[in-house]
């Protein structure tokens, strides 16, 4: 406990929050407030942790409004500086003692891992089954892609985005020429407006259209 707070410990964490700038929290107190009084607050905190008498304060929730979803929102909540600064200095002391003994296949929350490495992982993983497995495994994935064309070939005649749900099964499904067929698909209008209305709801750019 002695190692978090000392003052160099946290004078290391105040830089790091500081690097990652945000807004202030509930006592409204942003990072350029804080720096006006950079010892008095390094100080306090100091003596709040070696006597134990910290304690945090409550996080201000921020409403961020859902894209796509029209008066839907999801809560973000927002610590103090002072509070952040305390947070970074436990996990300047605490994460080289547990980050080596983390199983490899942990992803979530570890600095410079990612949902996509954890995928890559997965594929690396799969890679590395027995032949049998893997290419049950590959057949498997192309009879879903398979699957998913005819059930968009019948959608064209009913109700529903039926050209979306064959471009999803030729992505799953591997043959020659797959890529120059996807791109001639994506250029059709009414394939780029449905590619275009689903990016909307995720609240990404619009598709530019490949050059065919």
């Amino acid at each position: 406990m002695d190692k978090i707070y000392q003052r160099k410990n946290l004078a290391v964490a105040r830089e790091k929050v500081k690097r990652n700038r945000g807004a202030g929290g509930i006592d409204g107190v942003d990072v350029a407030a804080f720096e006006a009084d950079l010892e008095g607050n390094l100080e306090r905190l100091h003596v709040e942790l070696k006597e134990g008498t910290y304690a945090p304060q409550p996080v201000l929730q921020h409403l961020i409004p859902k894209a796509g979803k029209p008066g839907e929102c999801r809560a973000l909540g927002i610590p103090t500086i002072y509070d952040r600064v305390c947070q970074q200095a436990i996990l300047n002391r605490l994460e080289p003692i547990f980050e080596p003994i983390f199983d490899d296949a942990n992803f979530g929350y570890r600095s410079g891992r990612s949902t996509k490495d954890a995928l890559k992982k997965i594929w690396r993983e799969l890679k590395s089954l027995h032949p049998v497995v893997y290419v049950s495994l590959r057949l498997f994935k192309n009879l879903v892609g398979w699957v998913l064309v005819l059930a968009g070939i019948l959608m064209l005649v009913l109700p529903g985005q039926g050209i979306l749900t064959i471009i999803m099964g030729l992505v799953l499904s591997d043959f020659p020429g797959k890529y120059a067929l996807e791109r001639r698909l994506a250029s059709k209008q009414r394939v780029l407006d449905g590619i275009n209305w689903i990016r909307r709801r995720s609240g990404h750019p619009p598709l530019v259209p490949p050059q065919i």
